[in-house]
């Protein structure tokens, strides 16, 4: 097997050393395996005679998963002898309800909801969480 370039190991050092870039950052507080489930459980959800969305079964799902979210991120982030990663359980479990606002889900039980709210809260709290940057050493 080829070894890496030094230029790959230096970077992959400062990486380590200075912390997760801001896509890396993103990419862990954004719950992606908890939304995949989410997806799955509310899409077998089957819609009440007439078509009409059964809401109630949807928020059930919703708080389910919503509360897998801290659990999850808990167990992810507390692996060996190292203490949970609290500003990612906590960064995730913002993350979740509005992953779900944005695709739609029980939301749309409300009058006021459209998909382009959903949309625009999605993309500015994803640019925001991703600003946080964790003390060293969390």
């Amino acid at each position: 097997m080829d070894e890496l370039p030094e230029d790959a190991l230096r970077l992959g050092r400062r990486r380590r050393a200075g912390g997760d870039d801001y896509l890396g950052r993103l990419a862990k507080y954004i719950p992606a395996e908890i939304v995949g489930l989410y997806l799955a459980t509310s899409g077998s959800v089957q819609p009440a005679n007439g078509g009409k969305p059964r809401y109630s079964a949807l928020w059930v799902v919703f708080l389910i998963n919503f509360l897998l979210v801290p659990i999850y991120f808990w167990f992810a982030t507390s692996r060996g002898d190292k203490k949970p990663l609290w500003s990612q359980v906590v960064l995730a479990s913002i993350s979740f309800p509005v992953w779900v606002f944005a695709i739609g889900g029980p939301f749309t039980c409300f009058g006021w909801y459209q998909s382009w709210i959903g949309s625009i809260t999605l993309t500015f709290v994803t640019v925001a969480i991703g600003f946080y940057k964790p003390p060293p050493g969390t």
